[in-house]
């Protein structure tokens, strides 16, 4: 390494900014650790050469930077860069490599590293690398402590009316009745965020005409704890309702990476700021959904005029009372219920053995407002399928008072194991 360049040391709450080597060759070790100590901006705290010590001694001694080798064993210094910046609040993670290729690049932001350098690295771009990782890790460790002094002085708040909108058959409407069900609400002047948690296909904001900066995997990747009012610089506001949207993931590789926790983590600080919380869904069971349709007050089950359809409603309910779901939580929602298939409502609910809770209309205008990006409440408002909405919109409000505030949910370890065997 060459080049003097001089740096004020970076002082942080904690003192001077502690660094973690965690490179694999000792000669590579010795040449960091050997051209740090020019560095004015921190201080080496800990080396260590394999993937294993790595994760415990960032865990143990939680520096503001990590600067892990991609070479890495046993685990690649990829999936070590993952694992400590989703276990270590606030660290910085900086990836090292010999002959990265350009891909590598795009890996090493995907696992959360803020930088990846080249090997062989000159010092001052060795410095200034640190010097941005420092500045990002003092101030989300700011904000982590600023967050948990607000949280212990908070006053306990009311949650807000948590509805899921689920199916297990693709095509039904869900996104059609999510954006419009939340948007109908923030039209009548109630706080609304609308999560897309279709983690690997959302399209919630582009059915609302919106495109996302950065998404509901931004969000966990950068905080390890957040509040309402970090959280809503990660989402969309809705111009024509006041509706705010917490968009899907851009790529599905990235919605894998999101986890059960991240979903409960974001479920439980949305619902505090807000009076309505809508959620809209992949069409299937899995676990992360499992944890939404826990924490839900209300879960709209979607379904349409066809015996497929009705089919999987039956058996999504066959697994909910598995999970010990009481009726009056679910509510099934019958989308395009005009349509002349030779089924009328009371056959779909001869068939299911249920009351249909609302039902919308089939209309030409709903794919054009999806294709316009709007919600055909507010843009066709005179219309017979806004005014059926309105009615949905209705039906949700009169059930408000009735908010359990999270109490009486089944036990978790009782539903997984259920459903497996199911």
């Amino acid at each position: 390494m060459s080049g003097q360049t001089s740096h004020p040391a970076q002082e942080t709450k904690r003192g001077r900014a502690s660094i973690l080597l965690a490179l694999a060759e000792e000669h590579v070790r010795s040449s960091f650790t050997l051209a740090l100590q020019d560095y004015g901006g921190g201080v080496v705290a800990e080396t260590c050469s394999d993937s294993s010590s790595a994760v415990a001694r960032a865990i143990e001694c939680r520096p503001d930077v990590v600067l892990v080798g991609a070479e890495l064993q046993p685990s690649d210094g990829f999936t070590t860069v993952q694992e400590i910046t989703s276990r270590v609040p606030g660290v910085s993670a900086l990836l090292v490599m010999k002959d990265p290729a350009p891909g590598d690049y795009r890996r090493a932001l995907q696992a959360g590293a803020r930088d990846m350098l080249a090997i062989p690295v000159e010092k001052k771009d060795l410095f200034a690398a640190l010097d941005a990782a420092i500045t990002v890790s003092t101030a989300k460790r700011s904000a982590l402590e600023d967050i948990t002094a607000r949280a212990q002085q908070a006053p306990e708040r009311q949650t807000a009316r948590k509805i899921v909108v689920f199916s297990t058959k693709g095509g039904t409407g869900k996104t059609f009745l999510a954006t419009n069900l939340a948007a109908g609400l923030a039209r009548a002047g109630k706080r609304v965020a609308l999560i897309d948690l279709d983690l690997q296909f959302g399209d919630v904001s582009l059915a609302l005409g919106m495109v996302p900066d950065r998404t509901l995997f931004d969000l966990v990747q950068s905080y390890g704890q957040f509040d309402v009012a970090l959280m809503r610089e990660f989402m969309l506001t809705h111009a024509a309702s006041g509706l705010q949207i917490l968009p899907a993931p851009l790529f599905p590789e990235q919605g894998d990476q999101i986890t059960p926790d991240d979903i409960q983590a974001i479920l439980d600080v949305v619902q505090l700021g807000y009076d309505y919380v809508v959620v809209d869904t992949p069409p299937f069971f899995e676990e992360r959904i499992l944890v939404a349709l826990d924490w839900a007050d209300d879960v709209i089950l979607v379904g349409s005029m066809d015996l497929p359809t009705l089919k999987n409603i039956k058996l999504s309910y066959s697994t909910m009372d598995l999970m010990a779901y009481p009726a009056e939580k679910l509510h099934v929602v019958v989308n395009r219920a005009d349509s002349r298939v030779g089924l009328e409502l009371r056959d779909v609910e001869n068939h299911l053995g249920r009351k249909v809770w609302h039902s919308i209309s089939s209309s030409v205008d709903v794919p054009r407002a999806l294709n316009a990006g709007e919600s055909i409440l507010l843009s066709k408002a005179g219309s017979r399928v806004a005014k059926e909405l309105l009615g949905l919109v209705a039906l949700v409000e009169q059930g408000s008072g009735a908010n359990n505030n999270g109490q009486g949910r089944p036990q978790g370890r009782f539903r997984r194991r259920a459903t497996n065997d199911g």
